[in-house]
């Protein structure tokens, strides 16, 4: 089974994802903690008691790491649209089977490489990371972990600031082939919609705790 975990945000420095995140939400996400064998960090936030928001960079103070970076972070297009400035980059479920689901998706076609084992801190997880560190389906796909040691979400650890993602759109011209590969995971999307687009685009609708609707996009 599937389950929608969380929505990340990329960036090329995390002040400037604090600063696009802020001028969105008027929120201060705080800091989470260091990824070092992906050489990243990011800044976190619960988003319910299961869900959270992410905002995700490469780490300047880390090592290079021995493989490309998750999220496609080493990718000079990438890092040329997220110059530009940041934006909800990916979405990620979480999977009680992860190299189960990985099969799965090679059968729609969907290469997510294999599952790495991944720290931070007393934090434990799995992640779904190809080789050349993409995003499947041109970044449409979501991203595959599983949080196999957790008797609770990490989220209900993470700082609240009562922000809840009400909607995320993924537009994307392989919305069939992400449609049928959904279905045979078989779970909860949560608030994902899939819609056909000739370009890709993911954006973020979120409920503040005064009631305002805002969205990241």
């Amino acid at each position: 089974m599937i389950r929608f975990d969380h929505v990340a945000v990329g960036c090329v420095d995390l002040r400037q994802g604090l600063d696009y995140v802020r001028a969105r939400t008027g929120l201060e996400v705080p800091v989470g903690g260091r990824h070092p064998l992906m050489g990243t960090h990011n800044l976190v936030m619960a988003t319910g008691l299961d869900t959270f928001l992410e905002i995700i960079a490469v780490d300047p103070d880390a090592a290079k790491p021995a493989q490309l970076r998750w999220f496609g972070l080493d990718d000079a297009d990438v890092h040329a649209t997220l110059a530009k400035r940041a934006r909800p980059h990916s979405w990620v479920l979480r999977s009680d089977d992860l190299d189960r689901d990985i099969n799965i998706a090679r059968r729609f076609g969907v290469d997510y490489g294999e599952a790495l084992d991944l720290r931070r801190g007393d934090l434990r997880w799995r992640f779904a990371v190809r080789n050349d560190g993409a995003i499947p389906l041109d970044g449409a796909a979501p991203m595959l972990m599983q949080w196999p040691d957790a008797d609770t979400h990490p989220a209900a650890g993470m700082p609240d600031l009562g922000a809840r993602i009400s909607r995320v759109t993924v537009a994307t011209k392989h919305a069939e082939t992400l449609t049928q590969m959904l279905d045979a995971l078989s779970g909860d999307i949560g608030p994902v919609s899939i819609k056909a687009a000739n370009i890709f685009s993911l954006s973020v609708e979120i409920t503040l705790a005064d009631g305002r609707g805002v969205r990241l996009d």
